[in-house]
């Protein structure tokens, strides 16, 4: 059984989207202050950012409601664990990363425009709030880009190295 193609279609939408985010953050962050384009990108990363939020919630909903695939059950027992850890913390973690920066952008001041168009401020400044999660912002991407790093670990481990072809979840998610 396959997932829903909404589901497949969110999910490799999702994850060029998070690996864009992540690469442009990160991007961002070694521009010296100092630069005038260094603020040019964050617009994008923010509308971006949001965009995603959206999308992880509707993915939320969309797999709550839909026929999901049962784990294979050629798969150990740990690996059934482990993915399951590893999917629910995922979704936390595509929660908490816009989240951060949407929550650090209002304490700090700077509001958050979804492709131009503002976006009501929810949050009175306050800068220690901001650095706060100004840091967390700044982690948790790295969490995050483990996990699917061992996302697709596990993948290309069931696809390429199980002798068991039953294992190759990967055909469930193309």
């Amino acid at each position: 059984m396959k997932y829903s193609l909404t589901m497949r279609i969110l999910h490799w939408l999702m994850a060029i989207m998070i690996l864009g985010l992540i690469a442009v953050g990160w991007y961002m962050q070694g521009i010296p202050d100092e630069d005038p384009n260094k603020y040019n990108l964050y617009p994008w990363h923010k509308s971006f950012g949001v965009t995603l939020l959206v999308l992880v919630i509707i993915r939320f909903f969309v797999r709550l409601f839909s026929d999901v695939p049962a784990p294979p059950k050629a798969l150990a027992g740990w690996e059934k664990t482990l993915s399951k850890i590893t999917h629910v913390v995922l979704y936390l973690l595509m929660l908490l990363v816009p989240l951060s920066g949407l929550m650090m952008s209002d304490y700090a001041g700077f509001g958050v425009a979804w492709f131009g168009i503002e976006l009501p401020e929810f949050l009175a400044d306050n800068e220690q709030r901001a650095v706060t999660l100004h840091s967390i912002h700044s982690i948790i991407p790295y969490v995050l880009l483990g996990l699917v790093i061992l996302h697709l670990a596990g993948a290309i481990k069931h696809r390429f190295f199980d002798k068991n072809s039953e294992t190759d979840v990967l055909k469930r998610m193309l």
